[in-house]
């Protein structure tokens, strides 16, 4: 067997499988056999007609692709054994020549990454600045958010909450028949048509009030579009949002707090750590966009294909929890399935290559979890819910689950090291003390689509503030 091999670019591999004169006449005589037993040549009992009859009736060439079929395989791992590759994915085969029998395998491998110097990448580092004007808004939303609804005596205004028996007919047709509905009174709302709620605007609780309107030409039902409909509405009550005033008692609300100035030093701390944290994230990200723009990678197209294969998938559980669908979502927006998945083509190229960025990072940092920092984690996430501790915890029993937490405390430390390396503060690991028996250390792979590309990036771009990426559309695109 004479094995050559040549690199294409996109990580693939054109290895040319010549094979030698004998090993194919021993296969064509084997396979002449099988084929006897099973074809009717005049003159011949089954499995007994020579091989050179076989030969000249089914031809030479056919013969070859049937051997080609039976053997093909076991030389394809013989070449692969011999040239010392690693396929990534299924080969394409194809016959180059039949005399002499040549095969060529075109194959995708690993992907390549050089980080080239990355421990001499610097970006600018500038702690956030917390304002007055900061914390102040977060008092007022906090404020804002333990208001109140309280019944109020006067006629109704806009934005007030209004509580009504609502019946609307298109000629004999009940189109609305509700009762005791809670609508607020406000221009943007249009239930149940636009101009409704500034009819409200005046009416007193217990009062009664009928008026037309016209539904939108454009509506939904086309069956009510562009007509006419009578509304006819009782007033139970009104209410009305409540602000709390900004002082002690407020503060008392709000935690362990006796005055309005300790609840807003807290505001203060808890403002600053949130800005350092998103300005902690936004580095962070900048940094791993920096080392993959100076990165050379390649990969394979296959690895591409499984990216957006993930995507679709984590975009249709998406939209299938907010009770909708890929597919349903397709036809609202007009999208064939190739149209939508070739727009995320970019977004997909860009995860799988940050991805690959940061595995390679780990290996070139020796970076390690052990399963005491897995158990850690565990712990800390379990006692987060309280009297559901226990059960939480079986959850996260599951190898899957641990190897889930395991890929996102790597991430961490990929992320934490190179905003070291960023900001000048990289100190290399020391020789780590030899570990206790029982203390496993646990590496992330580099089988790049399921680890580089999936658990590295998915938790890469949210690993400070734990947001999840979606990476699924909204419902609006």
């Amino acid at each position: 067997m004479k094995v050559t091999t040549e690199r294409l670019p996109d990580c693939e591999v054109r290895l040319t499988v010549e094979i030698d004169p004998e090993r194919i006449e021993k296969s064509l005589r084997q396979t002449t056999r099988k084929l006897s037993r099973r074809m009717r040549i005049p003159g011949f009992r089954p499995g007994k007609a020579p091989y050179n009859v076989i030969l000249r009736r089914v031809g030479r060439e056919a013969l070859l692709e049937e051997v080609v079929e039976i053997e093909g395989q076991g030389w394809y791992e013989e070449a692969l054994e011999e040239a010392k590759l690693e396929p990534y994915d299924q080969a394409k085969l194809e016959v180059s020549s039949h005399d002499p029998l040549v095969m060529t395998f075109t194959l995708p491998v690993a992907p390549v990454v050089d980080l080239g110097e990355y421990q001499d990448l610097r970006l600018d580092w500038e702690p956030p600045e917390v304002s007055d004007e900061d914390e102040e808004k977060e008092l007022a939303r906090l404020q804002q958010e333990n208001a109140s609804l309280e019944p109020i005596e006067r006629p109704a205004e806009l934005e007030d909450v209004a509580t009504l028996d609502i019946e609307g007919r298109i000629g004999d047709e009940v189109v609305v028949d509700v009762k005791e509905r809670t609508v607020v009174v406000s221009q943007d709302i249009n239930y149940p048509v636009a101009g409704f709620t500034e009819k409200i605007v005046g009416m007193s609780s217990g009062q009664d009030h009928e008026f037309t309107l016209t539904y939108p030409k454009d509506h939904a039902n086309t069956a009510w579009a562009g007509k006419e409909a009578h509304f006819k509405v009782h007033l139970h009550g009104l209410k009305v949002w409540v602000t709390p005033d900004m002082d002690d008692e407020l503060a008392k609300t709000m935690g362990d707090y006796e005055t309005l100035d300790e609840w807003r030093a807290s505001v203060r701390q808890q403002v600053e750590a949130q800005a350092l944290a998103q300005a902690e994230q936004d580095y962070a990200n900048a940094a791993v966009d920096a080392l993959t723009d100076q990165a050379h990678i390649e990969f394979p197209a296959v690895m591409l294909e499984r990216e957006l294969d993930s995507m679709m998938e984590n975009a249709d559980q998406s939209l299938q929890q907010r009770g909708l669908g890929l597919e349903n979502y397709l036809v609202m927006t007009g999208q064939s399935r190739d149209e939508y998945r070739e727009s995320m083509r970019e977004t997909a190229e860009k995860r799988l290559s940050r991805g690959l960025v940061l595995a390679e990072l780990v290996q070139a940092e020796g970076l390690e979890v052990a399963e005491a920092d897995v158990a850690a984690e565990i712990d800390r996430m379990a006692k987060a819910f309280g009297d559901k501790e226990e059960s939480f915890r079986q959850t996260l029993a599951s190898e899957g689950m641990r190897e889930s937490l395991r890929n996102r405390l790597l991430t961490q430390s990929a992320m934490d090291t190179l905003k070291a390396i960023a900001r000048g503060e990289y100190k290399p690991q020391t020789m780590a003390e030899p570990q206790e028996e029982e203390e496993t250390t646990v590496t992330l792979e580099t089988a790049p689509a399921e680890t580089a590309g999936e658990a590295v990036e998915e938790n890469a771009e949210d690993m400070i503030d734990e947001t999840p990426r979606d990476k699924a559309p909204d419902a609006g695109g």
